[in-house]
Parts: structure tokens; C-alpha cells; sequence
């Protein structure tokens, strides 16, 4: 009895696990190779049988019922499209395989078909009509691929599971031979799976819409350890001091410094930068001011200041200079332009009166690339406000 319940079950039972198989094969696929493995070669060692449209409606419980009733309806029309192989008349061997062959190869049709209808309904409203043939098209395509790629394997199965007619009797039905001891006729069988596919079917239309997720809203990204902020190097505030302080010279707070007199000939370039006395008291500087250097991201650079003169700049020498409060000195930078359009290039200029006081930044567009160096000159009365030692 046990035998003669089981063995019509084998090969329903081996199309649907195929079916799985091949769906969950391509994903595995993909997933293994990391990306080395193309999309294509994927698809054809194992088709997708659940397409990829399908699959973004879907979160993980209904997406395995969605796969199982689609398995179930292939598996159910493969057995109720099968050839009957027994009788008076049965077909060889041989052709008894391509007929099984082609049995498969027209549910798994059939199965996409459903299954992509399923999809749009879930889908709807469409955006375009076009839509309905994007999702119908490559389905069909899948399910005949995966019937002419796979099918081979359930067809052999029928032809070694088809009865003898020394096993059987003849059926009421003249359709051939029923096992021994096998109630239902092959007419019979074949009218059972007929029912069982428009059952899988109606299930799967109806389940999948209900259990799709919204398919204007994103899909849910999954939590993850969010990614720290890269630490950047930045310039020092202070550089280290290169002689001993002197109390009467301007401390970095009681200044404010600025860029500005841009110029530019045959690929060298030019600027000046003003330092004003914003303090209380009357202060000195002396020398040349203390620069760095740091990218639009906030990265120092490795950028060299040069102590003299250019071909856009003349460096007058070092002397004290003399600011009263709201009194102005300049200095002068030049280089030449090393970096393209797309090098990482200066974007922060960072100035100080001397080394050892405190760094202001100045956002400035310098078309340096590291390594690199610019000059500079020294110290200079702005105007008639400031006076020189």
C-alpha cells in the first residue's frame, strides 16, 4: 500500500524540489562569488526561478511561501501533462523521454507564468503597461530555460517510473495500465493535477499580492553597526616655537589675518596676506609669519614655505615691525600651480604671526599638489599705520 501511494509522488515530488533547487542555486551562486561571478553565467548554471522583481516584494517568510506554492503548481501540471506509457500502443523508451521532456518544459511555462501574474497583480497599478510584459517576459524565458536545462532530470524519472503492463490491469478509463493494486486510473490522476495546479495557482495569485510589501516605499535595509567617522589629521594649532618669545610681540588671539590680492602670469602665482591688530596694545612682529597647509577635507599636506621672494613676490628681508592697535602688516606668497583639476589641492591656509603662537584658518583655493612648496616673504608695514624697526 505504502508503494503504491509513494511511487506516483516521486516525480511531482522531484520538480518541485528541482524548481527550489535552481532558484536558490542562482542566489548561492551569486552570494559565493562576490561579484566574480557574472550575473549570466549565474542564470544559465541555475535559472532564477524566482525572479528578481518578485523577489523585492517579498520579506523572507513570504517569499519561501511564494517559491513553494509556485514549486507545487510546476510540479502538479508536470504530472497531469505527462504521457500515459502504458497500453496497447505505448510509446518507446525513447520517445516516451521527449514527450516527459516536454511536459515539463511547457508547466514550468506555465508555472512562470502564474507566478509573474502574481507578481504584477502585486505590483498594481503599474507606472506603464510596459511593465506588465518586463515582468511576463523574462519569467516566460526563465521557465522555458529552466524546462529544457533541468527538465531532462524529472523526464528520466518518468520513464523509469512508468508502469508495465505485466504490473497492472487495464484501466476503466482505456488510458492504459494502473499498477497493481492502484485504484485511480491515469484519467483520473491526470484530472487530480489538473485540480491541484489551479488550486497552487489561485493560491499563489491571491497570497503573494497580500503578503508584498508596499512597492513604492524602499526596501527595509537591514541594521547594521553603523561605520565610525575616519579620524583626519589636521594642521597643529600651535607650531612649535623655532626661538625664545619675545613678550612684545603679537600673540596669534590678539590678531586677525586675511587673504586676498590674487595674481597669476605664464603658470605662477601670487597672493598677500594682511595681519591686523586687533588687540589693546601696541605689539610687534618680526620675521616671517608661520604657515601650513591642509586639503578641502581637513588633511594636512605636505607642503614646504620657502623664506624669500618669487617670481610674483620680492622678499624685502626680516625687520620689526611696529603695530598699534588697528595697524596692518603683509606678507607676500608665491608658487607655482602643480595640481590639476582633479589632485587633491591646498584648501585651508593656516597663518600665525611666528611659530609658537596660535594658527587662524584661512580658506584659500591654492593649486598646490603634495609635495610641493611655495615662498614667502617677511613681514612688511601695510600703509602708513605700522612702522618698521
Amino acid at each position: 500500500m505504502g508503494k503504491t501511494v509513494v511511487k506516483p509522488l516521486l516525480l511531482p515530488a522531484a520538480v518541485a524540489l528541482l524548481w527550489l533547487l535552481s532558484g536558490w542555486g542562482y542566489e548561492a551562486l551569486l552570494t559565493a562569488g562576490n561579484g566574480r561571478i557574472p550575473v549570466w553565467l549565474a542564470a544559465v548554471v541555475a535559472p532564477d526561478t524566482m525572479p528578481v522583481r518578485i523577489r523585492s516584494l517579498l520579506d523572507g517568510p513570504a517569499l519561501v511561501l511564494a517559491a513553494s506554492l509556485s514549486a507545487l503548481a510546476v510540479s502538479a501540471l508536470t504530472l497531469a501533462l505527462l504521457p500515459a506509457g502504458t497500453g496497447a500502443g505505448r510509446p518507446a523508451r525513447g520517445t516516451l523521454f521527449l514527450a516527459s521532456w516536454m511536459s515539463v518544459v511547457l508547466a514550468a511555462v506555465a508555472g512562470s507564468a502564474v507566478l509573474a501574474t502574481a507578481g504584477i497583480l502585486a505590483a498594481w497599478p503599474l507606472g506603464r503597461v510596459q511593465w506588465i510584459f518586463d515582468m511576463l517576459s523574462p519569467s516566460l524565458l526563465t521557465g522555458a530555460y529552466w524546462g529544457v536545462s533541468w527538465g531532462w532530470m524529472p523526464a528520466l524519472l518518468a520513464v523509469y517510473l512508468r508502469p508495465r503492463p505485466e504490473d497492472g490491469h487495464r484501466d476503466d478509463d482505456g488510458g492504459g495500465y494502473a499498477a497493481a493494486g492502484e485504484a485511480t486510473s491515469p484519467g483520473r490522476q491526470r484530472a487530480w493535477a489538473l485540480g491541484a495546479f489551479a488550486l497552487f495557482s489561485v493560491a499563489l495569485l491571491v497570497t503573494l499580492p497580500l503578503t508584498a510589501r508596499d512597492s513604492s516605499q524602499p526596501a527595509p535595509v537591514p541594521e547594521s553597526t553603523p561605520t565610525p567617522e575616519p579620524t583626519v589629521y589636521g594642521a597643529e594649532a600651535v607650531a612649535a616655537a623655532v626661538s625664545e618669545i619675545d613678550p612684545q610681540w603679537c600673540t596669534g588671539d590678539e590678531v586677525a589675518v586675511s587673504i586676498g590680492g590674487w595674481d597669476a602670469a605664464t603658470g605662477h602665482r601670487g597672493a598677500r596676506i594682511t595681519l591686523e591688530n586687533t588687540g589693546i596694545r601696541t605689539c610687534t612682529v618680526q620675521g616671517y609669519p608661520d604657515l601650513d597647509f591642509e586639503s578641502s577635507d581637513g588633511w594636512v599636506m605636505g607642503i614646504t614655505a620657502v623664506h624669500g621672494g618669487s617670481m610674483m613676490t620680492e622678499d624685502a628681508g626680516a625687520d620689526t615691525v611696529t603695530l598699534a592697535p588697528g595697524a596692518e602688516a603683509t606678507a607676500s606668497i608665491g608658487w607655482r600651480g602643480t595640481a590639476g583639476a582633479d589632485m587633491v589641492r591646498v584648501g585651508t591656509l593656516l597663518v600665525a604671526p611666528y611659530a609658537g603662537t596660535l594658527r587662524q584658518e584661512l580658506e584659500a583655493d591654492i593649486d598646490l599638489a603634495e609635495p610641493g612648496f611655495l615662498t614667502v616673504t617677511a613681514w612688511t608695514p601695510a600703509g602708513g599705520e605700522a612702522s618698521a624697526g
